[in-house]
């Protein structure tokens, strides 16, 4: 399974008090499997994207759980970027 640098951060030395939202692209895996993993890593589904990936959120000290957790055949866990959840930003004004 494919771990971004930050996920790896994330699992090795976590912050307290923060949670996250993490992208798990479930290739081939059950979506049952990886959801109840999701759930018993105090973690919850924010979407389903049209491509059948995952944005959870959880607190940042269950990742490494978290990833424990996940059936075999997940394919990646990233961090959800802005892009990726339809903020990219316009409304910000680059002067400030």
């Amino acid at each position: 399974m494919y771990l971004s640098p930050a996920v790896r951060t994330m699992r090795d030395d976590p912050t307290s008090g923060v949670a996250v939202t993490l992208l798990v692209r479930p290739d081939a895996a059950d979506t049952e499997a990886t959801l109840a993993a999701v759930e018993a890593s105090a973690g919850e589904l924010d979407q389903e994207t049209r491509f059948g990936n995952l944005h959870v959120t959880l607190p940042e000290p269950a990742v490494a759980d978290l990833l424990d957790a996940l059936p075999a055949e997940v394919a990646a866990v990233e961090t959800v970027t802005s892009e990726l959840s339809g903020d990219a930003g316009e409304d910000l004004d680059p002067t400030e």
